[in-house]
């Protein structure tokens, strides 16, 4: 924003403001403290009771009544990648057509990294070579748990998968566990991972001798 007072007179005197630009989500700068960003909303917004059965949300206190947090929101930035609007988090889209973005690739723990992203920067996907495995919490931010069929991922994430198609024509969810870049600190031999297909969202750890499947992920503080 700029804003320009002028005091008129035999000779004009004219003062120019610039507001500085805003920081980025979680960073801090020498003139504004860290910037506050809404964690986003778990996509939740049916309530069911203790037998399973759908009820009206107003009044529980359930996450189906709240939703609090940002809305789910992403934009497809046509050339195989996905932002999310409420983290700024760019997210690698995924095909099925046997490329390095396929469905089908799974890795070890270990050649996620050496593998998987290490592939994404030297070929300067999208433009960018500063691709990695995202952390636990980057990874269980896409989550969309208001789905009651798999994937547990908004559409931005899982539409028009069909053989053959390329990240620039479809977007798609392995069936596969996602590696995260966290170990577990209780037991560093393993580390997490989210299943978005089968358990609808589950959070786990295994070793990290397993084969996942990993989404490259870029931006963040």
């Amino acid at each position: 924003m700029k804003l320009t007072l002028c005091a008129v007179g035999a000779a004009a005197l004219c003062l120019t403001w610039v507001a500085p630009a805003p920081a980025q989500c979680g960073t801090t700068t020498t003139t504004s403290p860290a910037s506050t960003c809404r964690l986003p909303a778990t996509g939740q917004t049916t309530c069911w009771d203790n037998s399973g059965n759908v009820i009206p949300c107003a009044g529980t206190g359930w996450d189906g009544d709240i939703q609090a947090g940002a809305p789910l929101a992403y934009v497809d930035n046509g050339d195989g990648t996905i932002t999310d609007v409420n983290t700024g988090l760019m997210w690698g889209k995924q095909s099925n057509d046997g490329s390095l973005h396929s469905i089908g690739n799974t890795y070890t723990w270990g050649l996620a990294f050496s593998g998987h992203v290490a592939t994404l920067n030297t070929a300067s996907f999208a433009g960018h070579a500063d691709w990695r495995v995202p952390n636990y919490k980057e990874l269980v931010s896409i989550l969309n748990l208001g789905n009651t069929s798999p994937p547990a991922v908004s559409p931005a994430f899982n539409n028009n998968c069909s053989s053959g198609c390329t990240v620039l024509s479809c977007s798609c969810t392995s069936l596969y566990y996602y590696w995260s870049s966290t170990s577990w600190a209780f037991g560093p031999a393993n580390a997490w991972f989210v299943d978005f297909f089968h358990s609808g969202g589950e959070v786990s750890t295994n070793a990290k001798g397993n084969t996942y499947a990993v989404r490259g992920v870029r931006g963040g503080s």
